[in-house]
């Protein structure tokens, strides 16, 4: 009943995927980061509402997770991200991605944000299997400063603008036994796109599918595969979380085309969590995260 319920949920997904801007940044948190982005199945902590929010359905209400990374090593290029769990399997995010000019005008360029409600629910939910299915409902503005005109002084360039289009993910998550999960993401499904006319441009469209293998307590294992839709080339990818002690977790991955490497921890103390995790860059420097984690009582 629940391989039934999958090729169900795949097929009609699938149906409106194959027709191809926000940046397509695939890490997001801590744990995507340090698995190298083999995460879509792992969907344990709130973070999942990035990258897999069928996950909901395992998040307790009232917590609450946020982090920065400077993309590549770059301080012109911030990345920040919020997000707050809430009752009945939802929550509320916010990204901000954010290029400034650097030097003493530090000049903001453009910037992305993005601001979702997010909301998961069981399709099935048995003493050996359950199967989830989340989605989340995107708001996104992007902000493009003036031009700099044909002599580079600004006059008789464009003026500054801002844009809003709505979007929407769709994830799916199946487990067996506590033992093998299964997980599918689609970003952006309805095909948003940013202007109108000969100047719209489409918003990346993604795809995500994985298997996580949980051997014993504490460990999990994860290979994934992401397609950006519209182009040939897919990117492989395999991580691992150990949970060294119950309060330390130790995350490893790497990807493939391109190739990427990764590396976390994570440290717990009461209720709150500090994480950091490293991403390089087959091209660029490396990006280094660092965000926080706190449950809050009802």
């Amino acid at each position: 009943l629940m391989i039934k319920y999958i090729i169900i949920l795949l097929s009609t997904i699938s149906f409106s995927l194959f027709t191809q801007s926000f940046s397509n940044i695939s890490h997001i948190g801590s744990k995507s980061m340090g698995m190298a982005g083999a995460v879509v199945s792992d969907i344990n902590d709130l973070e999942t509402v990035f990258y897999n929010p069928a996950g909901l359905i395992n998040v307790e209400p009232y917590c609450l997770i946020a982090g920065t990374t400077d993309l590549y090593g770059l301080n012109f290029l911030n990345h920040q991200f919020l997000s707050v769990s809430l009752p009945s399997n939802s929550a509320f995010s916010f990204q901000q991605l954010g290029t400034n000019s650097g030097g003493s005008s530090d000049k903001n360029l453009s910037s992305e944000k993005s601001i979702s409600f997010s909301k998961a629910f069981y399709l099935l939910d048995d003493a050996n299997s359950k199967l989830s299915i989340g989605y989340n409902v995107n708001g996104l503005i992007f902000y493009q400063a003036e031009s700099a005109g044909v002599n580079g002084d600004g006059i008789g360039g464009l003026s500054s603008g801002e844009t809003t289009v709505l979007g929407l993910d769709i994830g799916v998550h199946a487990s067996l036994r506590d033992k093998i999960s299964f997980g599918a993401f689609i970003k952006n499904i309805n095909n948003p796109s940013i202007g109108k006319g000969s100047s719209s441009a489409p918003l990346p469209r993604r795809m995500d599918v994985g298997l996580t293998y949980n051997p014993f307590n504490g460990l999990f294992t994860t290979f994934a595969i992401e397609k950006v839709l519209g182009q040939n080339q897919s990117s492989f990818k395999f991580g691992i979380q150990y949970d060294i002690v119950e309060s330390l977790s130790f995350r490893t991955g790497i990807q493939m085309n391109p190739n990427r490497f990764g590396f976390g921890l994570s440290y717990e103390l009461n209720k709150i969590e500090l994480s950091y995790s490293l991403l390089t860059h087959h091209l660029l420097s490396a990006s280094n995260l660092l965000s926080v984690k706190v449950s809050f009582d009802k």
